[in-house]
């Protein structure tokens, strides 16, 4: 690797790294959500007594809401919690350090794939300066973490393939374990990673030789599932496409209209909704225009990728087929993977767990733009397309900054999305414990424990002698009742006990007579919370 690489990417790196943890008097994210306590305080937890907050020690998942998170971002969350404390910074700065190391994973994957410098450095750029990833990166999500895993992992894949050495399999059965506990989609992945090495080996008639290899992969794929068999995680059997009794419905409506009963049968219907669900990841509605269908992950009009990276990438999949590169059905066949834990969910169009697509993407379309610039001749022509290029990446580029960072904070969807209100909420339980007997907090926005216990920094040992979760709900969470001083329910003022105080939300005041003048608690101007004690 020359100097004026190595120079360049640690420029790229930067860039990404600025672009996570830029701030201005408008932050966006505007809030902190319930995912981003949970995985922190958990952090928080591990770090004062070895376990999580329902006191299991060293978890290979976080029960946290009775989902199970996958508890690898906790743990790379703890070094960060113990420097910078139980806070917002602490919690969003795992993210703000990966920003560094994702545009590397991202060129080393690009050279590996097609060995040219080029075409590796503008697919880190892209990814630098990608709105899409940095939606995530901006927020404590364990989607980034499993999207650089992801990538990392397919890189040591590949390069054990064409070296074939211990070294290089071990390697990658690191990082295949790293991506596991990740997050939930690295299952599929981890299944393809596997499949394609062993089908390679047989093509090649090389399975008796790296069957030890195999086997160590197998193995690490075996410790994980034995963690599931372990922890039964409930939630991820209520995302799946066949458990939405929408489907059921959908089936039962047809057959009751009558016409050819053999066409609508459930895994007919929802084998074509998953098809069309599956192909829509491409479409420019999702990449150019909408995004996630949560206003928490994405909003209409705020594109994951600029419309130059688009009909690049696009115009790098022929391209690559054109010049018979060596990985081209490895990178296809990853490229229209990528998506599948998102379409088989019954949920909507999720960012989060297709994250990984916006790789090939930036590696497709940085193919495409160095293809495309060595087949024209260095005359007028050449510079004024590259101009042209430039200019219009340059504009939509900012244009998507420019309304992530200055409007879409502002958006009252945006507001309720992100549960706004809590850290107010926190600062006024701090300020007023010892003054009140009694919290009565709601349990109408988002999940109040986590963040109680975050923005308060309850000690994790008091809190896991009092830890209780309810059964899960039809939507595979669930709920915690109270503890301490706090009750986690609606209460009306008028029957308040003396020395209490209720913390309620818009919805929960509505229709009440107030003959008392709550705080109110409207970040952006939008009430949220109103306080009334006694």
């Amino acid at each position: 690797m020359t100097k004026k690489t190595i120079i360049a990417l640690v420029v790229i790196s930067l860039i990404s790294f600025f672009l996570t943890v830029l701030n201005f008097r408008i932050p966006s994210p505007p809030c902190f959500n319930s995912d981003e306590a949970a995985f922190s305080y958990n952090a928080y937890s591990i770090l004062k007594t070895g376990k999580d907050e329902y006191g299991t020690f060293l978890p290979l998942r976080l029960k946290s809401f009775g989902d199970y998170k996958m508890p690898l971002f906790s743990y790379l969350s703890v070094p960060f919690i113990a420097l910078f404390g139980l806070n917002e910074m602490g919690a969003r700065s795992p993210n703000a350090f990966l920003s560094l190391l994702f545009p590397l994973a991202v060129f080393f994957l690009a050279k590996e794939l097609f060995n040219k410098n080029r075409v590796a450095l503008i697919a880190a750029f892209f990814s630098a300066v990608s709105l899409g990833l940095h939606i995530i990166s901006r927020q404590t999500h364990e989607a980034y973490l499993a999207a650089l895993l992801t990538t990392t992992t397919l890189f040591f894949l590949l390069r054990f393939l064409k070296k074939k050495n211990i070294m290089g399999g071990l390697l990658f059965s690191l990082s295949l374990l790293l991506m596991l506990f990740s997050y939930h989609p690295g299952r599929l992945f981890a299944a393809l990673f596997f499949v394609s090495a062993a089908i390679y080996f047989i093509q090649t008639k090389q399975l008796k030789k790296n069957i030890g290899v195999l086997a160590l992969i197998v193995f690490v794929v075996g410790l994980f599932s034995v963690s599931d068999v372990i922890y039964k995680p409930e939630r991820l059997k209520n995302l799946l496409f066949f458990s939405n009794p929408g489907t059921q419905l959908k089936v039962q409506e047809l057959k009751t209209e009558g016409g050819i009963r053999y066409l609508y049968h459930p895994l007919l219907i929802g084998t074509k909704d998953i098809f069309f669900e599956h192909i829509s990841y491409f479409s420019p509605q999702f990449l150019l225009q909408n995004g996630d269908g949560n206003d928490r992950f994405g909003y209409k009009g705020m594109g994951l990728i600029t419309p130059i990276e688009y009909f690049l990438f696009l115009a790098g999949i022929v391209l690559i087929f054109q010049k018979k590169e060596k990985w081209r059905f490895v990178l296809l066949f990853i490229l229209f993977f990528s998506p599948l834990s998102a379409s088989l969910s019954w949920a909507t169009q999720s960012l989060t767990r297709t994250l990984f697509l916006l790789v090939p993407v930036s590696i497709l379309a940085a193919y495409a733009i160095v293809v495309i610039f060595q087949s024209v001749k260095k005359n007028v022509y050449f510079y004024f397309l590259v101009g042209v290029l430039i200019c219009a990446f340059g504009y939509f580029a900012v244009s998507q900054w420019d309304f992530y960072l200055f409007h879409y904070p502002k958006r009252l969807t945006t507001i309720h999305a992100w549960q706004c209100g809590y850290r107010e909420v926190g600062e006024f339980i701090n300020k007023n414990y010892d003054k009140y007997d009694r919290f009565y907090i709601t349990s109408d926005i988002g999940m109040p424990y986590i963040f109680t216990l975050f923005y308060t920094q309850y000690p994790p040992q008091k809190y896991q002698k009092q830890a209780h979760l309810s059964s899960p709900d039809e939507y595979g969470f669930g709920q915690v009742k109270g503890f301490d001083k706090f009750i986690f329910t609606f209460k009306d003022p008028k029957v308040l006990e003396k020395n209490a105080v209720v913390v309620g939300s818009r919805n929960d005041f509505e229709g009440l007579k107030k003959d008392y003048k709550p705080t109110v608690i409207a970040p952006q101007g939008e009430p949220m919370f109103e306080i009334y004690g006694n």
